[in-house]
């Protein structure tokens, strides 16, 4: 998150320091979820389905969400949520029965969980979802009591509205940065959250995760992705750094960068 004026000199966005009790009770950013390219898999462990979907702050001046914060969908209809049983069979579920949205890196990605439970009474061996269509995020309530920063219905209007168009034209649309972001988005899910992958998973990430979705991503996107993952991987073959967070800064850095020029097309026409 960036301040105006004088703020933005002596606040940096990624090394502020964790929010007051006061600002923690603010509602933060509404969140825009950017259009994928593909399908996207979710991986099922422990009870749950997940993916992380690329996503951008529409409000600059609001507190950046924390990890885990929830969000509920403006638009549902935007993506879909379809399994696939054993035969091959479709089934299309209800996004508003079944599909949970959450912060997960800050403002840079949104995670989207379905239960397992969800997938064993439908019989379906994969999940996926898409967004079809720019998808708009509110923040949800967390429980605490006197926010001193509500969102208003006016606020929920232009962000979803104006805001969101213009988040649309900068960002989604800029199929060269935002499919590198979705393709290194689909490596690190099928990383391990926590610890190091295995050398031969390490290795051989862009055929199992990657090469699937190069089809339909742009030529500049699938360069750009490819070219950080083999950055990442050189960096990570020792070391503490672990490749997941090395794709991850690499995600948040083409995200942040158009976010940045999406606050300043804001700025221009306010």
């Amino acid at each position: 998150m960036r301040k105006f004026g004088l703020m933005a000199i002596l606040a940096a966005p990624l090394l502020a320091p964790p929010f007051t009790a006061t600002s923690a009770q603010a509602e933060p950013q509404m969140l825009g979820v950017v259009q994928t390219a593909s399908a996207v898999p979710l991986h099922c462990t422990s009870g749950n389905c997940t993916a992380e979907l690329s996503s951008i702050c529409l409000h600059e001046q609001r507190a950046t969400p924390t990890s885990g914060h929830p969000y509920t969908a403006f638009n549902g209809d935007a993506i879909t949520v379809t399994g696939t049983r054993a035969d091959g069979t479709q089934v299309s579920l209800r996004v508003a029965d079944v599909l949970k949205f959450k912060a997960s890196r800050g403002f840079h990605t949104v995670r989207v969980d379905v239960p397992d439970a969800v997938r064993l009474a439908h019989e379906l061996v994969s999940l996926a979802v898409k967004v079809e269509q720019p998808l708009t995020l509110i923040p949800g309530k967390t429980g605490v009591v006197g926010s001193d920063d509500p969102l208003t219905e006016s606020d929920i209007e232009l962000g979803a509205g104006p805001m969101r168009a213009t988040a649309t034209a900068i960002v989604d649309q800029n199929n060269d940065t935002m499919h590198a972001g979705q393709i290194l988005a689909r490596m690190i899910d099928a990383l391990p959250r926590h610890g190091r992958a295995e050398a031969d998973a390490r290795a051989g990430l862009w055929d199992t995760a990657a090469a699937s979705h190069v089809p339909s991503h742009s030529d500049v996107g699938v360069h750009k992705a490819h070219t950080a993952y083999n950055r990442c991987y050189r960096q990570t073959r020792i070391g503490d750094k672990n490749l997941r967070g090395c794709l991850a800064e690499a995600h948040d850095g083409l995200v942040l960068d158009l976010n940045e020029k999406y606050w300043d097309a804001v700025k221009a026409g306010s």
